[in-house]
This record gives C-alpha cells, structure tokens and sequence, in this order.
C-alpha cells in the first residue's frame, strides 16, 4: 500500500539536500535541530510513498511566503514564521502572543492544499495544532513533556509553549511516543493508546560505525544543545577536569550551541579554572558532527532528563559506549539497560548530579569490557532504531488510523 505521507515537522534542508532536484545553494534553511526527519523522509522514499513535507523558517517573513521545492516523489514546502517572540514583526504581534496562529495557519493552509493521505506532525506545538486544524487524518509524535521543559526552562515563552501542548493532547485522537518513558510522562495528559516509535538513525551514521576495541586515546565527546540546567553540563565538565589532574592523556571535545570559542561553557570552565583539556568545537553542522563523533572513544551524556536521545543512539551506532544518567528520563531505555540482567550493556549509567560518581563511570568504560559495550550499542542501535525499522512501525499505525482503528497499541 502505497501513500501520500504528510510530514510537519522541523525540517532542515540541509538534512534533505540529497533529495531536492535543481539548485540547492540558496534554499532557506528551514526549522533546524531534528536530523533523524530527514532519515525518515529518505526512507519512506526509498519505500515507493509519496512525501509532502512542510516545516517554518523565520527569513521567509514577511515578503517572501511559501516556498516550495521538490524532487521525485517529494515536495517541500517552507513556511514563514516571525522571527519575534513578543515585539510586533510588521503588523503582526509576536508569535508567542497568539500561540504561533500566524503559523499555525498558514502550515494548516498549505497542508490542506498538498492533499496527503494522512498528516503526521512532531512534536506537541504549532505542528500539531496546524495538523489537527486540517481535520486530515493525523498522527501526532510526542517528542517532549510540555511540564518537565516549562520547569527547567520557567519563562513566560515556554508556558505558552505548554499551553499550547495541552490544547494538542485535548485536541488530538491519534499519538506515538518515542520510548517507553515518554508514555509514563504522555499518561498525565490524555487517555488515548500510546504506541512507542523510536527516532530513527540516518543510514550515513548507521553506515560510518564499527565495534571498537580498548583505544590508546582517551577522547571523550560531549553534546549540548544550550548551556542550561536540563543539560547539566556543569558536573560533568567539573568530572573531567577530576580526571584531567591525573592523567594528562584524557580530552574533552565540546559540541553545540553554547559550546564554542568565547560562549557560556567555555567563559565558565575558565573563571572555574577547568579549561585545561578541553576543545571548544560548538555549533557544528551534523553530517561533519556525527564525522568527528567517530573519531573520539566515548560519548559523556549527563543530561538530567531525556524524551529520547537521539545523539546518545548516535554514539551507539558508531559503536563508542556512553556514559549517562541512571535516572535522567527515557536515556536506561534507549542504550537497553535492564536492572537485574546480566548482559553488557553499551553504557555506563551514573548519578549525573555528582561529578566524582560521573568521573568514575568515566573511568569504567575504559576497563576490558570497553569492546564489548562497543558491540552491545552497534548492535541495538541496528536493531532498533534503523530507518526501514521505524518506517514500518509508522507504517503500521497510518495503516490502522486510516482504516479507522486509532492509534491502538499493536
């Protein structure tokens, strides 16, 4: 069975450059920070489906409009967005004030003029209420718990944000959810069946990976989208230089926004005097990311809440074990922890609050189990979260939600 699939989602194009016909060279660059939509759109291609897919870009507002571009099988449309929050953005008010209905609008627009079979927004925001203002069958991707972000993030933009996710989970009949933690976080706002769909790799990262044996290197990479209290960077750069004071030999390679040359972690580990070993590498676009991911031996996570992960899945398909929190959200799930089992698991689970506990989980994967976590993540990473993997599991629950069955779990 063949289908038109509706995609609203972030988007970025440089994640979906390969797929794109013509000139690509001066295309917006769309909603960035979610690669594994790109992964998806490539692979319901290679499946013979048809793909409209619609995302936002703040540049295109307010002269430019849609903009629409294509290649076989596959149209892309970028839709405006205001880049302001709260000032006016001509004569429109900030895009926070109205919770994003300019957007909201002309994504539900756009969506209905590309007629797909069925719309599958991500994420609980503006994408989801543009879906289900279509009255097109919908499936709706919990990505986030609305309550846990306003609560490390508590500012008035973030409780519109979840205000927003609430009108979603009254509004909305079909859900998936990507792990199994998420459906315990998802339960407190709505009553309808949750189906578990992981994120999915793209096939380049499942591509560049290999199991590992005890490296000579002691390269360790972190990744932080934002320098704040969810992402708990601070015990884990205080864990390393713990490490770096005796033994020399030990590197740090820092990624993300926040994370580069002069900006907030770099500026705090210098007045902290905990720079030594450290490179700054900040925003890094993702194909040259997952490139210098490869060449390090162990990914630190300490991140105190996770929806997913999908850098720490990442890491597991290049085959590098990780060290991450024991309680932080949907992370014990997605590297295959089981309590009482006595299989090797990929990682290292620790108490990411207490950098001496983060500092000896650190030196644990380096023991002689190190090619043996290396194998257990190439593995999982294959088994579970490849693309054709996750396409047919949504596959499945287009198939049931346009037969009229729902979002029932399989």
């Amino acid at each position: 069975m063949k289908l038109h699939i509706g995609l609203a989602a972030p988007i970025a194009t440089e994640h979906v450059t390969e797929l794109l016909t013509g000139e690509t060279s001066n295309l917006p660059q769309g909603y960035t920070g979610a690669p594994f939509t790109g992964a998806l759109i490539a692979e319901f291609l290679k499946q013979g489906h048809k793909i409209s897919a619609f995302t936002t870009d703040a540049s295109l507002y307010p002269d430019i409009g849609v903009v629409k571009v294509g290649g076989p099988n596959f149209d892309l449309y970028i839709c405006p967005e205001r880049p302001r929050a709260w000032r006016f953005n001509q004569s429109r008010v900030g895009r926070a004030l109205d919770g994003f209905g300019f957007e909201r609008q002309v994504l539900a627009e756009t969506i209905k003029s590309a007629q797909p079979d069925i719309i599958h927004a991500h994420w609980t925001y503006e994408f989801a209420l543009a879906a289900i203002k279509t009255n097109i069958p919908h499936l709706i991707t919990c990505h986030d718990d609305p309550a846990v972000i306003l609560r490390f993030n508590p500012y008035p933009f973030r409780a519109i944000r979840y205000l927003m996710a609430r009108q979603v989970y009254r509004k909305g009949q079909c859900f998936s959810t990507v792990s199994d933690y998420m459906v315990s976080q998802v339960r407190r706002y709505t009553k309808t069946p949750l189906t578990v769909v992981p994120n999915p790799l793209a096939d380049f990262v499942l591509a560049s990976g290999r199991e590992r044996e005890v490296p000579v290197t002691r390269r360790i990479g972190l990744i932080c989208n934002g320098w704040e209290a969810r992402k708990n960077a601070k015990p884990a750069l205080q864990a390393f230089a713990k490490i770096r004071a005796g033994q020399p030999g030990f590197e740090l390679h820092l990624f993300g926004h926040g994370f580069g040359e002069q900006q907030a972690a770099q500026q705090w580990c210098l007045e902290q005097g905990l720079a030594d070993g450290m490179v700054f590498h900040g925003s890094t676009p993702h194909k040259q990311l997952i490139a210098q991911l490869n060449q390090l031996d162990l990914l630190l996570h300490p991140s105190l809440e996770e929806s997913f992960g999908v850098v720490i899945a990442e890491a597991m398909a290049l085959g590098l074990p990780i060290v991450a929190g024991r309680h932080s959200g949907a992370a014990p799930w997605v590297v295959g922890f089981e309590e009482n089992s006595e299989d090797i698991c990929c990682a290292v689970l620790t108490d990411v609050s207490d950098p001496a506990a983060i500092a000896s989980a650190i030196e644990k994967v380096f023991d002689p189990y190190y090619s043996a976590r290396s194998a257990a993540g190439y593995a999982r990473a294959r088994q579970q979260f490849a693309p054709d993997v996750i396409a047919n599991a949504y596959m499945a629950l287009y198939q049931r939600i346009l037969s009229g069955l729902g979002s029932s779990i399989i």
